[in-house]
Protein backbone atom coordinates (compact mmCIF):
# COMPACT_ATOMS: atom_id res chain seq x y z
CA UNK A 1 0.00 0.00 0.00
CA UNK A 2 1.41 3.11 -1.34
CA UNK A 3 0.73 7.19 -1.05
CA UNK A 4 0.50 9.19 -3.67
CA UNK A 5 0.94 9.28 -7.45
CA UNK A 6 3.19 6.40 -8.11
CA UNK A 7 4.49 4.33 -11.04
CA UNK A 8 3.18 1.06 -12.11
CA UNK A 9 3.22 -1.30 -8.98
CA UNK A 10 5.72 -4.33 -10.88
CA UNK A 11 7.79 -1.38 -11.61
CA UNK A 12 11.29 -1.14 -9.51
CA UNK A 13 12.28 1.85 -10.62
CA UNK A 14 13.76 4.61 -8.15
CA UNK A 15 10.21 6.17 -7.89
CA UNK A 16 8.63 2.96 -7.04
CA UNK A 17 11.58 1.73 -4.36
CA UNK A 18 10.33 5.15 -2.65
CA UNK A 19 6.82 5.14 -2.77
CA UNK A 20 7.70 1.25 -1.60
CA UNK A 21 9.64 2.83 1.46
CA UNK A 22 6.69 5.52 1.93
CA UNK A 23 4.39 2.27 2.17
CA UNK A 24 6.67 0.34 4.22
CA UNK A 25 6.72 3.67 7.04
CA UNK A 26 3.01 3.38 7.40
CA UNK A 27 2.76 -0.34 7.30
CA UNK A 28 5.26 -0.54 10.13
CA UNK A 29 2.73 1.33 12.36
CA UNK A 30 0.22 -2.10 12.89
CA UNK A 31 3.21 -3.97 14.17
CA UNK A 32 4.18 -1.02 16.61
CA UNK A 33 0.90 -0.75 17.89
CA UNK A 34 1.19 -3.04 20.95
CA UNK A 35 4.98 -2.04 21.35
CA UNK A 36 5.67 -0.38 24.59
CA UNK A 37 7.67 2.50 23.00
CA UNK A 38 4.95 2.80 20.31
CA UNK A 39 5.25 6.74 20.05
CA UNK A 40 8.64 7.27 19.60
CA UNK A 41 9.07 4.48 17.21
CA UNK A 42 6.38 5.43 15.16
CA UNK A 43 7.52 9.09 14.97
CA UNK A 44 10.70 7.82 13.85
CA UNK A 45 9.14 5.41 11.19
CA UNK A 46 6.97 8.44 9.40
CA UNK A 47 9.91 10.52 9.60
CA UNK A 48 11.46 8.12 7.13
CA UNK A 49 8.69 7.75 5.17
CA UNK A 50 8.38 11.46 4.98
CA UNK A 51 12.22 11.69 3.58
CA UNK A 52 10.60 9.16 1.07
CA UNK A 53 8.30 11.36 -0.05
CA UNK A 54 10.88 14.41 -0.73
CA UNK A 55 12.75 12.05 -3.10
CA UNK A 56 9.48 11.06 -4.69
CA UNK A 57 8.80 14.59 -4.90
CA UNK A 58 11.68 15.04 -7.31
CA UNK A 59 10.38 12.49 -9.85
CA UNK A 60 7.82 11.74 -12.60
CA UNK A 61 4.92 8.99 -12.14
CA UNK A 62 5.40 7.14 -15.73
CA UNK A 63 1.35 7.88 -16.60
CA UNK A 64 2.49 11.52 -16.69
CA UNK A 65 6.03 10.99 -18.57
CA UNK A 66 4.19 8.89 -20.93
CA UNK A 67 1.92 12.40 -21.77
CA UNK A 68 2.65 14.23 -24.88
CA UNK A 69 4.05 17.54 -24.42
CA UNK A 70 1.38 20.37 -23.72
CA UNK A 71 -0.87 21.91 -21.59
CA UNK A 72 -2.36 18.45 -20.40
CA UNK A 73 0.93 17.14 -19.38
CA UNK A 74 1.66 20.60 -17.46
CA UNK A 75 -1.84 20.32 -15.50
CA UNK A 76 -1.00 16.62 -14.39
CA UNK A 77 2.88 17.79 -13.40
CA UNK A 78 1.82 20.29 -11.08
CA UNK A 79 -1.62 18.30 -9.99
CA UNK A 80 1.37 15.45 -8.90
CA UNK A 81 3.95 17.93 -7.42
CA UNK A 82 0.20 19.13 -5.34
CA UNK A 83 -0.74 15.77 -4.13
CA UNK A 84 3.16 14.85 -3.37
CA UNK A 85 3.08 17.87 -1.09
CA UNK A 86 0.14 17.27 0.36
CA UNK A 87 1.45 13.66 1.73
CA UNK A 88 4.30 15.30 2.84
CA UNK A 89 2.44 17.49 4.94
CA UNK A 90 0.40 14.92 6.03
CA UNK A 91 3.43 12.83 6.95
CA UNK A 92 5.03 15.82 9.15
CA UNK A 93 0.73 15.96 10.90
CA UNK A 94 1.54 11.87 11.60
CA UNK A 95 4.79 12.78 13.14
CA UNK A 96 3.61 15.38 15.36
CA UNK A 97 0.35 13.36 16.95
CA UNK A 98 3.11 10.06 17.39
CA UNK A 99 5.05 13.00 19.29
CA UNK A 100 2.10 14.50 20.77
CA UNK A 101 0.80 11.02 22.14
CA UNK A 102 -2.45 11.87 20.43
CA UNK A 103 -4.60 8.71 18.80
CA UNK A 104 -7.32 11.16 17.47
CA UNK A 105 -4.47 13.11 15.80
CA UNK A 106 -2.96 10.30 14.74
CA UNK A 107 -6.09 8.34 13.43
CA UNK A 108 -6.98 12.30 11.04
CA UNK A 109 -3.71 12.23 9.80
CA UNK A 110 -3.84 8.87 8.88
CA UNK A 111 -7.45 9.16 7.14
CA UNK A 112 -5.91 11.76 5.18
CA UNK A 113 -2.83 10.06 3.60
CA UNK A 114 -5.80 7.09 2.90
CA UNK A 115 -7.56 9.89 0.89
CA UNK A 116 -4.65 11.34 -1.05
CA UNK A 117 -3.47 7.37 -1.83
CA UNK A 118 -6.86 7.35 -3.42
CA UNK A 119 -7.17 10.46 -5.12
CA UNK A 120 -3.37 9.77 -6.21
CA UNK A 121 -4.00 6.36 -7.60
CA UNK A 122 -6.83 6.99 -9.27
CA UNK A 123 -5.18 9.45 -11.21
CA UNK A 124 -1.60 8.34 -11.98
CA UNK A 125 -1.58 4.91 -11.44
CA UNK A 126 -4.69 3.01 -13.40
CA UNK A 127 -2.80 -0.47 -13.46
CA UNK A 128 -3.60 -0.03 -9.53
Amino acid sequence: MSFGPVAQAEDESPLGEQMDEMSGALKSLRRLKRDPERWAKSAAAIEKGAQACIKVMTMVPKEIADLPAGPAKAKALADSRRLMGLTLAGFAELELAFLAEDEEKVETALDKLKELKGEGHEKYNKDE
